[in-house]
């Protein structure tokens, strides 16, 4: 039988009227891989549906080899007719799917119209599948790729650490210098409440000196519903808008990536 939470994300999935929002998440620590499996898992809480857009190669640390699945398939396939795009998701685990896109990312600036039109008519598809799509962003701040650059919201998981705390700089000076208006900063690894909330105002005031961008506060990993902080929408606006804008600005990023 099913649970009254899976019943009522059953039923979202089924009536939604608008698409998914997009996330694009951006990890910071000494194994990034293990925090990006660790934020995911956590954005399932509730029996949420999480579609992972996969940015990272096999030999980048990619999430299918992190869950023990063997490599294969990339959403270039789907684009180029070899398979329907539902046939590369795979569940690694309860309410968690990953969508291979490595291939994607590196060829997106040189689709034609048709295979523009299959991509983005692929990513609908995969919206209406989720209550949440998160792209697993690869690269670096001086190389965001046109998937992070179009998701609507940001992002970025904190490990309490020396290297995480740096790493979260250089992520914020560069998301503000690629114009990013905001940004949402998830902590993991902490002592405890005050230890996690001692790094975010010192990121904050950081931030506030040198850059400008305004940081939002989304909790812990380990203590906090950051499920529910993420399918809130931001400020007034309806969690729908940025969903539909994806494909509008993941179009125009790839022609100034051509």
């Amino acid at each position: 039988m099913l649970h009254a939470a899976d019943q009522a994300a059953g039923l979202r999935r089924l009536f939604r009227r608008t698409p998914s929002a997009v996330v694009a998440l951006f990890v910071t620590g000494r194994v990034p891989r293990n925090l990006a499996v660790q934020t995911l898992c956590a954005l399932t809480d509730g029996a949420r549906r999480v579609v992972v857009l996969d940015e990272h190669a096999p030999e980048q640390g990619s999430l299918l080899s992190a869950f023990g699945f063997p490599e294969g398939g990339d959403l270039l396939g789907a684009l180029e007719g070899q398979l329907d795009v539902t046939g590369i998701m795979r569940e690694v685990t309860d309410g968690l799917w990953v969508v291979p896109a490595a291939a994607t990312v590196q060829a997106v600036s040189l689709l034609d119209e048709v295979h523009h039109a299959r991509l983005e008519a692929g990513i609908s598809e995969l919206q209406r599948r989720s209550d949440l799509m998160v792209v697993n962003a690869a690269g670096d701040v001086r190389n965001l790729t046109p998937f992070a650059r179009a998701a609507g919201r940001r992002l970025l998981v904190v490990e309490a650490s020396g290297v995480g705390a740096r790493g979260a700089c250089q992520w914020i000076k560069g998301l503000a210098a690629a114009g990013a208006s905001s940004l949402e900063v998830v902590v993991s690894g902490a002592r405890d409440r005050a230890d996690a909330t001692a790094l975010f105002a010192s990121l904050s005031d950081y931030t506030s000196r040198h850059v400008g961008l305004p940081l939002a506060w989304r909790g812990e990993v380990e203590r906090d519903a950051i499920a529910e902080a993420i399918a809130e929408p931001l400020g007034e606006r309806h969690p729908g808008e940025g969903a539909n804008a994806f494909i509008r600005r993941l179009r125009a990023w790839s022609a100034q990536a051509a």
